[in-house]
């Protein structure tokens, strides 16, 4: 009998943290599940210790890549034979009820393709050891366990990656529809968020800390350029140019500081007609950033049914003020206003 769920584990050089991953997946209080761990080209102690715990383990199966990285994570879910497709990563850690819960919330959610949980962000230092997340990563995990509906994760989506991969559970049958990780230049798991976005499928996550998310200086998040914030920027370009309103109408961008005149560029460079940025700044109403005018905030009043608003901002506060002159000038969030960041 297949299990109901199966995890899937890509893992590279990963001897310091893959025990302690794989532990806390193997002692899950659900009981029907399978471990797919997906050996990418390790050159470390990571093959040994991964033949003794399969040894220990019998549903526990590892199998080995040569490829790249996007190789090794659509092999790990293609060997997989559950309905159910749990994501985890070889260096952060599932809470012991993190499979049922996911399980019984999709059961519940038959609409949902995915879900993920709520995250605790921790750090490694240098010796190994975890310590709290500073201030950055405080306030991204703040972001991103308040955006836990279908609807907050489908508007906030090109703010940030709106689902921590790996605490996703997807339904098998969605990913072979999509067809797995894609490879373009920029993250492949926010590539994947974003294309099931576009299809209209709904993503949602439970109200619960399922999994510590761990950040450790050797992280691919950090040392691979596919996973640079310029790479993310061009992420959301990339998408929000699809989106018919936008190809239909063309955008204008509130806020005229560095975020707006990036994102400018980057749709420019994409085929979208931007005919103005709003500006708050006395100073730089009048002027023209990439020979495009600048007007007063107010002029978003003459938005609504002519031109799709983006919001840019990254001072606290700015998105919501930007958000709130939307509002009031009768648009919705997430079909003819967007925020990003």
């Amino acid at each position: 009998m297949n299990p109901a769920i199966s995890v899937v584990m890509p893992v590279r050089n990963g001897e310091e943290t893959i025990e302690a991953a794989l532990e806390s997946v193997l002692t899950q209080e659900f009981e029907s599940f399978e471990v797919v761990v997906v050996d990418h080209a390790s050159t470390d102690r990571t093959p040994q210790i991964l033949s003794a715990l399969s040894q220990a383990h019998p549903h526990l199966h590892i199998t080995r890549c040569e490829g790249t990285f996007v190789e090794a994570a659509n092999l790990a879910w293609r060997k997989a034979r559950a309905p159910l497709i749990a994501r985890m990563d070889a260096d952060d850690l599932a809470r012991p009820q993190r499979l049922q819960r996911q399980k019984d919330f999709l059961d519940r959610h038959p609409e949902l393709v995915a879900c993920g949980s709520l995250v605790h962000i921790r750090k490694r230092d240098s010796s190994g050891r975890l310590i709290l997340a500073d201030g950055g990563y405080q306030r991204y995990e703040k972001w991103i366990n308040t955006r836990i509906s279908p609807k907050q994760v489908e508007i906030q989506r090109f703010v940030d990656s709106p689902l921590p991969n790996p605490s996703a559970m997807i339904r098998r049958d969605a990913l072979e529809k999509i067809g797995g990780y894609e490879d373009p230049a920029w993250a492949e798991d926010y590539d994947l968020w974003l294309r099931i976005l576009e299809r209209g499928w709904k993503l949602g996550k439970v109200d619960e800390v399922l999994l510590d998310w761990i950040d450790a200086p050797d992280r691919s998040t950090r040392n691979l350029d596919r996973y640079a914030l310029s790479e993310f920027q061009k992420a959301k370009a990339h998408y929000l140019a699809r989106i018919p309103a936008v190809q239909e109408k063309g955008i204008v961008i509130s806020g005229a500081g560095p975020i707006g005149k990036e994102f400018a560029l980057l749709l420019l460079g994409q085929g979208v007609r931007i005919h103005s940025f709003l500006e708050v700044n006395p100073r730089q109403i009048g002027n023209r950033i990439h020979d495009i005018p600048v007007l007063p905030a107010e002029a978003i009043s003459d938005c609504p049914a002519r031109r799709v608003v983006l919001g840019a901002a990254g001072q606290p506060g700015a998105r919501d003020r930007i958000r709130d002159l939307a509002s009031d000038a009768g648009m919705i969030e997430g079909k003819d206003f967007f925020s990003i960041a």
